[in-house]
């Protein structure tokens, strides 16, 4: 409903500086808008960024629980003898 809007419709303006984030990939980008006269014919608008140095996944933190017969619900295995007759 809003692709026939400008950015300047919602108060985007030159310097405006956004935030996006993903919480499924625990990532979030930050969007610097900045207005040029000086682009190609034909260009409206262009994409230019800093990547930080590539880093591979966070670390897994360390699991110190004690899973038994697939439930990590911490209960642990009988070992009760019973009465064998």
């Amino acid at each position: 409903a809003n692709n026939h809007r400008k950015l300047s419709d919602f108060g985007i303006r030159n310097g405006t500086r956004l935030q996006a984030d993903d919480f499924l990939q625990d990532y979030t980008l930050l969007i610097n808008v900045l207005h040029s006269e000086d682009l190609e014919k034909d260009v409206e608008f262009e994409v230019v960024g800093d990547a930080p140095e590539r880093i591979g996944p966070k670390p897994s933190e360390p699991t110190s629980r004690n899973i038994s017969n697939g439930s990590d619900d911490g209960a642990q295995p009988s070992t009760s003898t019973g009465n064998q007759q």
